[in-house]
């Protein structure tokens, strides 16, 4: 079971529920994604604040995905990125408290993790894990002390998301990642759909919408789930949609530290 995946964070961390996958044939020969440094979206200081509602009212939880900043760790020039999320308001006091943090390593040089943290409070339970991953060798060492065998650029679920953003987003040309999850890989396919308009309490923008499946499963849409990402140089994900079982799921994006108030609107997609 995908415990929790990037695209759904909100919606398993505030509702425990996982994503049904079998374990996906991953393909350790694939050849690697083609990225551009000098235009990753990599922004010191950026903070982006999403808000959580279920069926559109209910505001059940907060996510925030942050790039805290840019140093040498133990001699890699890399980025330190973040995404949290926690249960508030009314879901909070009369469910269990979710507080959810998963930390990312970026290598400066490759857009590459090469570690990542996890701690996690789901009610009275508290977890916390870590992993050392080798790009260069393919493998990755769990804190337990265990090391698993990888396949070419792996992501943690953190990195994922930022590698979505800095990815070819022209409409029908999807690509997949391979993503690791405690011990566990999984092969996610992103499609770039077209071109929409959405609002969200932050403003309006002009997108591109973004679907997501597992790779080994065609008719797994995982939630039949879409992501939104601004369709300008700093792609910024805008709103998350999913509509699972239980009802439908809104993750909308509320403040943007530096603001976006000041940037001219975007005529792509009219």
């Amino acid at each position: 079971m995908l415990k929790s995946s990037l695209f759904v964070i909100a919606l398993i961390t505030l509702s425990g529920i996982g994503v049904v996958a079998q374990k996906p044939d991953i393909r350790f020969d694939r050849p690697p994604i083609a990225v551009s440094s000098s235009k990753a979206p990599f922004l010191v200081g950026e903070k982006l604040t999403y808000e959580v509602s279920w069926q559109d009212f209910l505001v059940a939880g907060e996510m925030v995905i942050e790039t805290k900043e840019r140093q040498n760790y133990e001699g890699v020039d890399g980025y330190h990125v973040s995404v949290q999320a926690e249960s508030v308001g009314l879901v909070s006091a009369i469910g269990k408290k979710i507080d959810d943090s998963y930390e990312s390593f970026i290598d400066a040089s490759t857009l590459l993790p090469f570690r990542a943290e996890k701690n996690t409070r789901h009610g009275k339970k508290r977890t916390q894990s870590s992993v050392t991953i080798d790009q260069e060798n393919r493998s990755a060492r769990l804190n337990d002390g265990r090391t698993l065998n990888l396949p070419a650029e792996t992501y943690d679920l953190a990195s994922l998301l930022f590698a979505i953003r800095w990815m070819n987003l022209t409409p029908g040309k999807a690509q997949t990642f391979n993503a690791l999850e405690d011990d566990r890989i999984y092969a996610i396919k992103i499609e770039p759909e077209a071109k929409e308009r959405v609002t969200t309490r932050a403003g309006v923008f002009d997108t591109i919408r973004i679907a997501t499946r597992m790779a080994d499963r065609a008719n797994d849409k995982l939630y039949n789930l879409r992501l939104y990402v601004t369709n300008d140089q700093r792609r910024i994900p805008v709103l998350i949609t999913a509509e699972p079982s239980w009802g439908s799921v809104r993750v909308q994006l509320i403040s943007v530290t530096p603001s976006l108030r000041n940037d001219p609107p975007s005529k792509a997609a009219k």
